[in-house]
């Protein structure tokens, strides 16, 4: 699928999300499950995996990328070269990290940058009404992303049965 790049927003010490929509007008694309992830095609001849964060949409997709020290070509890539406006290549969305959205409470572990996935697991849970926690675990509070969405979701969730803790 061709994607543009609609939106670059830094969500914390090292880390960017990346939105992208459908290229053509009139496309959507195929509706985020939590958990799911996608491959961006770089223009660099890359391509490199990222877990979705916003579940239940099918107009827009958003990653977030880890600028790491050790970057093969992949997170150096993203945030030194893509910029908004620019079109790239993505899979359609794969989904080897399913969220059980049957059971009656959860438990969520997330570090550092693998909070991307889990994220997309708590705003489902939360849109389904099911109860959970979430252990999120990173170096610093500045460098935690989306913390303070997450702060917002947990916040939200408490006057609604069941209680987040």
């Amino acid at each position: 699928m061709k994607a543009l790049v609609f939106n670059l927003r830094y969500e914390a010490q090292g880390v960017i999300s990346v939105e992208l929509r459908p290229a053509e007008d009139g496309v959507e694309f195929p509706r985020v499950e939590a958990g799911a992830h996608i491959d961006l095609h770089l223009s660099n001849g890359l391509i490199r995996s990222y877990s979705l964060t916003n579940p239940g949409e099918s107009r827009r997709y958003v990653i977030a990328v880890l600028k790491d020290k050790n970057s093969r070509g992949g997170s150096s890539h993203i945030h030194e070269q893509l910029r908004i406006g620019q079109t790239l290549q993505i899979s359609t969305p794969r989904n080897h990290f399913a969220l059980d959205e049957t059971a009656s409470h959860s438990v969520l572990v997330a570090g550092g940058i693998g909070i991307t996935p889990i994220y997309s697991m708590l705003q489902r849970l939360r849109d389904l009404g099911r109860s959970a926690e979430l252990i999120y675990c990173a170096r610093s509070r500045a460098e935690a992303a989306y913390l303070e969405s997450i702060e917002a979701l947990m916040t939200s969730a408490q006057g609604h049965p069941p209680p987040w803790r």
